[in-house]
């Protein structure tokens, strides 16, 4: 189970440090996103790669001039439709779109209410809980779901983000945070991208 105190932790992080776990999350769901929209021929891996990159860029290059308002226009179309799709992929999908969403959310006239690292946080955990719920064929009871070696992997890296974002911002620690989320192409519910 998670730590009492553990979105007690994502409620201190600093701006640039909600941006940069948001990232994080949404970097590691990429490959749910790609595999649905490349099965299903729909949206555009190559549009919600474009978006996550910009979120680097804007964590990694200092004064980068990005209109983020812009660039969700461009994202918003990409976003599957649950009524649309009858297939399990599209929740993932959808899931790892929410998680952008939230990453936009906190730099283009954030609501000082929400707290989009707590949304991404617990986006990505229900991603992983749906997904074990829907191999199982039934609701599971809590600690049976978080006790999965699937749910310890999103617990241990999310908190290992945490841990990354105690250091000083820098060009250098931004790569190392991307390289890091990019898990090997491995996405929080095993999807597994050829290495690129």
């Amino acid at each position: 189970m998670l730590e009492q105190n553990y979105e007690q932790q994502l409620s201190k992080l600093i701006p640039w440090q909600k941006i940069a776990f948001i990232s994080a999350l949404a970097e590691r769901s990429y490959p749910n996103y790609k595999l649905f929209s490349e099965a299903c021929e729909t949206g555009s891996a190559t549009q919600f790669r474009q978006s996550l990159d910009l979120f680097w860029e804007f964590l990694a290059v200092k004064n980068s001039k990005i209109n983020f308002a812009v660039q969700f226009e461009k994202f918003e179309p990409i976003i599957p439709d649950l009524n649309t799709f009858d297939v399990y992929g599209v929740y993932p999908a959808l899931d790892a779109c929410v998680t952008v969403n939230s990453a936009f959310n906190s730099l283009v006239g954030p609501d000082p209410d929400v707290n989009e690292a707590i949304n991404a946080s617990r986006v990505s955990i229900g991603t992983v809980a749906s997904y074990l719920e829907a191999l199982a064929g039934e609701g599971l009871e809590d600690d049976v779901v978080f006790s999965d070696p699937l749910m310890i992997d999103e617990i241990a890296f999310q908190q290992e983000i945490l841990e990354m974002l105690t250091i000083q911002k820098s060009s250098d620690s931004m790569k190392a945070l991307r390289q890091f989320s990019k898990n090997e192409g491995i996405s929080n519910i095993g999807i597994v991208l050829e290495a690129s």
